[in-house]
């Protein structure tokens, strides 16, 4: 009974009041603002103007003082004015589109809102939240952009959601707002485990091959380079030679490295996730042929940049249904 009374009360509203309606759905891309669902009230020093425009009125009507009741009449007409404006500088604002690049769960999400005129338009800001960003000025005829940061606070897709656009321009006396809803979604990555361990040398396939590195195996000596620890220098075969030598060590995994979600020794589906993230980050960087295994997921070896968002993406969408 209250689902069918709900949607009877939302068919009476999209009829009879739609402008405050629309921005319960998300809409379709490009929206051209029409004049319909603008909504204009005065602002707080357009507020105080008409007060202060009344107060001379009162006072030029007692007193029988013309040049002030010109003077009123000179502010009204100029409030009107700017009520026009206010009005048509957010009428056929064109919103093309809205994208937002993938971000690490921590970070802001950034949604980028691309938007056009036909004609020159000035101080269009959107809102959302308590994040506010304004574009000063919108040439004819040219794209410009808006963005709309939001705070990350899971992994996963993250909704873009209803959005407020407004202007104030030309005198900051009125506002004139549109609500709308935008179903672009921003992927959200794990968080990236702040100081990881090296990569698995247990998880190794396909033979062995060396790295250098500062491992626990002895690999030989070498010339001293800067930023070498001192405590690697081999002083005997230093004093022989006249020229500083250190020591190398090495460690050795397997030439493609498997990443497997079972094999990760730490509690907890989100501390694991974070330390996988960091795993395919550093892999990544270094070029090294892997492969990430989690449940109902196996990436396959590989090390291209395809393959390493295909990974970021199954570590974000990891037991979230879709």
């Amino acid at each position: 009974m209250s689902q069918t009374r709900r949607t009877f009360t939302e068919k009476i509203g999209y009829k009879f009041f739609p402008t405050l309606m629309l921005h319960r759905k998300s809409e379709a891309l490009p929206l051209s603002i029409n004049w319909r669902r603008i909504f204009i009230l005065p602002t707080k020093p357009g507020l105080f103007f008409a007060f202060i425009t009344l107060l001379m009125l009162i006072a030029s009507l007692n007193f029988n003082n013309n040049m002030g009741l010109m003077m009123t009449f000179l502010l009204f007409g100029l409030a009107q004015v700017s009520l026009y404006r206010v009005f048509f500088n957010l009428r056929n604002l064109i919103i093309r589109q809205v994208n937002a690049k993938p971000v690490f769960l921590g970070d802001k999400a950034n949604f980028k809102i691309e938007i056009h005129a036909n004609e020159e338009k000035y101080d269009i800001c959107v809102q959302k939240d308590n994040y506010e960003n304004c574009l000063i000025h919108l040439d004819a005829e040219v794209n410009a952009h808006l963005h709309c940061e939001m705070k990350t606070l899971k992994r996963g897709w993250l909704t873009c959601g209803k959005v407020k656009l407004s202007t104030s321009f030309p005198f900051g006396l009125f506002n004139a707002w549109i609500w709308t809803r935008f179903d672009a979604q921003c992927l959200v990555y794990p968080m990236v485990e702040s100081s990881p361990p090296p990569l698995p040398l247990h998880a190794s396939s396909d033979g062995q091959t060396a790295v250098i590195a500062q491992g626990e195996d002895f690999h030989g000596l070498k010339p001293y380079q800067t930023g070498d620890a001192f405590r690697l220098i081999a002083w005997k075969r230093t004093a022989q030679t006249g020229e500083l030598i250190s020591r190398e060590f090495q460690q050795t995994r397997g030439e493609k490295l498997v990443l497997n979600f079972d094999q990760v020794n730490i509690s907890g589906i989100e501390q694991k996730l974070s330390r996988l993230t960091a795993w395919v980050l550093k892999a990544h960087q270094q070029q090294i042929d892997y492969r990430l295994l989690l449940p109902q997921f196996d990436s396959g070896f590989g090390y291209s940049n395809k393959h390493h968002l295909s990974c970021l993406k199954a570590l974000a969408l990891y037991g979230i249904r879709s």
